[in-house]
């Protein structure tokens, strides 16, 4: 159950990433094309992040919540550069 709701989660921060890259294509003409695939590869990698985290804890040497706090940081980040993004 826990794992359904970590990828609810990733959903939601997919669809910010989303913002934060439409924003990108807009503001820069040569990433017009790639905005959309740029937030589908970025939601994917975060997907892959949650799903395969006992993988990722055991490579990078990392406790469990040590992993989590840290992808917990990176969507922090990324969510309030979307939210930056789209109110400008």
């Amino acid at each position: 159950m826990g794992k359904a709701f970590e990828l609810v989660g990733y959903f939601l921060i997919g669809i910010s990433i989303t913002g934060l890259f439409s924003y990108s294509s807009r503001a820069f003409a040569n990433l017009q094309p790639y905005g959309f695939w740029l937030s589908v590869a970025a939601s994917l990698l975060l997907i892959v992040a949650g799903v395969a985290d006992d993988f990722f804890c055991s490579v990078l040497g990392l406790s469990y919540q040590n992993y989590i706090g840290a992808l917990i940081s990176v969507i922090a980040v990324l969510i309030v550069g979307g939210v930056i993004q789209w109110i400008d």
